[in-house]
């Protein structure tokens, strides 16, 4: 007699059981056995292949706060480049396997989903490129080669973070600082909404200019489990990143500089160019490698800073960019001072950077990588920027106000950017962390000789 068979008997026999339980009770012996069997040791379960499919699917995010500190620490903040090879207006290399994107191109791409779906309150919306016309008549059509997913688009003339986020992103990537990489360009977005925010109205062809694409910095986001908005906060680039003090102060410093006040940590975000979890341990456990801490949404840009980050006063204004100083307090040739940088942030940037005191290495060291930049390139980053096209420059009907066009809006923008630079040469600060080679901060590339574009020394 099987075991099934006689399990079932003796307790019928014992007027324990109904004829209905009894009938339910070898409904469940096959788990029965199973469990029995696995408690003894006498079975091995071997994995099936939609267990085997759900570990391949296992999230990359991380899953202990141990983890996401460990990325930190290893996290790198500044790559060393020649500052003055950055061609500002042509912008970052772009990956062959996309459409590459020129300062005024026509981008003609299908809609893919509205501004609503893609948070923050900017105008913007999604498409997937499937052509684009270059001013000097190229054409690029879309290939099978191609590993092209839909694009980010901001557009609007009144809408500031349009020219402040070209600004800000080539700026940093110029500099040496991770940034992700923002366009300027035309869109024609087909079979597009009345409104593309909503998502709502008829559809048709519309045009969109200026407007913008990002084309984000390679990587994957990482965060911990349940936390898609995380970031880091300013608080955490000194206490777990282990990069020298001139590169941590250095990038507190260029925020100043930039008045980037919108600094709450979901602004700065942790990319690693490899991802690996282990979900044999309890916790996973996720490696990171090729950590990167970056800046990314500097939309509130050279303006004012402030608690509220307003359209007008906070984004892209060159008469309040250019009244705020950068020192709040600094030293000078001879008599340097604890230093410490002037940045209000926003009301809403909780454990947000707000004015930072800046170490003698870290003036130095942006300072140094800041007077590499020729006129010609201070020229383009508003040029690229499309500053000149803002509403507050032109008449009702257009054209510009009296006394300005094109060429005299982008003047008045490079000759604030120098001025303030120029703060930023001629200041001294306390020293930190002074290293033994002065080199790695006057000179991270090894040139055979540092351009200084800048009046004063920077060191």
């Amino acid at each position: 007699m099987s075991l099934d068979s006689w399990l079932v008997c003796t307790a019928a026999r014992r007027g324990k059981l109904s004829a209905a339980i009894v009938t339910a009770r070898r409904s469940w012996f096959p788990i029965l056995i199973v469990i029995l069997s696995v408690a003894l040791g006498g079975v091995t379960l071997a994995q099936t292949d939609d267990s085997a499919a759900s570990d391949q699917k296992v999230k990359k995010v991380f899953y202990s706060a141990k983890d996401r500190l460990n990325a930190m620490h290893t996290a790198t903040l500044f790559t060393p480049r020649a500052v003055a090879e950055a061609a500002i207006l042509e912008g970052p290399l772009q990956s062959k396997k996309q459409f590459q994107l020129h300062f005024n191109d026509k981008v003609i791409c299908d809609f893919d989903a509205p501004g609503s779906q893609m948070g923050g309150k900017t105008p913007k919306f999604s498409c997937k490129i499937t052509r684009v016309e270059s001013t000097d008549g190229t054409v690029q059509t879309f290939t099978p080669e191609m590993d092209e997913e839909p694009v980010k688009v901001k557009f609007g003339v009144d809408d500031n973070e349009v020219y402040a986020e070209v600004v800000a992103t080539r700026l940093m990537w110029a500099l040496g600082y991770p940034a992700d990489a923002w366009f300027p360009v035309r869109v024609e977005c087909q079979n597009c909404p009345e409104n593309v925010i909503s998502g709502s109205g008829s559809k048709a062809t519309r045009t969109f200019d200026p407007a913008t694409i990002v084309r984000k910095y390679s990587g994957h986001k990482l965060y911990e489990d349940g936390h898609p908005e995380q970031g880091w906060s300013w608080k955490e680039l000194d206490s777990a990143n282990a990069r020298p003090t001139y590169e941590r102060d250095g990038l507190k410093l260029l925020a100043a500089f930039m008045k980037h006040s919108d600094n709450k940590p979901p602004q700065q975000r942790l990319s690693c160019k490899k991802v690996q979890v282990d979900p044999s341990t309890n916790p996973s456990t996720t490696t990171c490698e090729g950590a990167v801490m970056l800046v990314q949404d500097v939309g509130a840009t050279f303006g004012g800073g402030g608690w509220f980050t307003s359209n007008g006063s906070a984004k892209m204004n060159l008469d309040v960019w250019s009244g705020n100083r950068l020192w709040k307090e600094a030293g000078i040739e001879g008599a340097p001072k604890q230093c410490q940088a002037t940045l209000k942030k926003s009301l809403t940037a909780h454990d947000g950077l707000s004015d930072p005191i800046i170490s003698e290495e870290g003036r130095r060291f942006d300072a140094g990588l800041m007077c590499q930049l020729s006129d010609h390139q201070i020229e383009e980053l508003f040029r690229a920027s499309r500053a000149a096209q803002m509403p507050n420059y032109h008449n009702h009907d257009g054209s510009f106000k009296p006394g300005l066009d094109e060429a005299t809006v982008i003047r008045k923008w490079e000759e604030a950017f120098k001025q303030k630079r120029e703060e930023l040469a001629k200041a001294r600060c306390e020293w930190k962390e002074k290293p033994a080679d002065l080199a790695v901060i006057d000179n991270p590339m090894g040139l055979a000789t540092v351009p200084n574009f800048c009046s004063a020394k920077p060191y």
